[in-house]
């Protein structure tokens, strides 16, 4: 009986682990998913610039799913993101982002982090100019029905100089 009990369960182990590893990219695929993830991120900062709130997330995986720390270290669902950042776009009269570099890791599984760091550029509604030399934001994006979605995003930087 005890045999039959290790084997039977030896059997579940083996059978149960094999196969299960997650699909890693060619080379060939990486290069795609950074240039559409390149064009997803460009959006983003676009709709950034724009000061929409509604457009920004629209590259932002559904409210279950989304996982967003702000440079105050707060952890935020997609709805309290988009309120967020509504409120902070109220108090600018301008917004203007440089991208100075980005980076990515492949993940198994369709996940890429993608590193970006860039500044910020901004005229308060006062006419205050206000930069951030140095952002930087943390993207996990995930291939969800065909498109690539942030599905985490942890975004930090210096204070703002006149």
């Amino acid at each position: 009986m005890k045999t039959i009990t290790f084997i039977t369960l030896a059997w579940f182990f083996f059978s149960g682990c094999a196969g299960q590893e997650p699909v890693k990219m060619t080379p060939k695929e990486q290069e795609t998913a950074k240039k559409e993830i390149r064009e997803a991120v460009k959006v983003i900062l676009q709709n950034l610039e724009k000061m929409d709130a509604d457009a920004l997330f629209q590259s932002y995986s559904d409210a279950s799913t989304l996982i967003f720390f702000t440079t105050d270290g707060s952890k935020i669902g997609l709805v309290e993101a988009k309120n967020h950042h509504a409120a902070w776009f109220k108090s600018l009269a301008s917004l203007k982002v440089t991208t100075i570099t980005d980076d990515f890791r492949f993940l198994p599984g369709n996940n890429v982090i993608c590193s970006w760091i860039g500044k910020f550029e901004m005229t308060l509604g006062s006419g205050q100019q206000l930069k951030i030399y140095k952002f930087g934001i943390t993207f996990i994006f995930s291939k969800i029905d065909n498109q690539w979605k942030v599905i985490y995003q942890h975004s930090s930087a210096l204070p703002p100089t006149q």
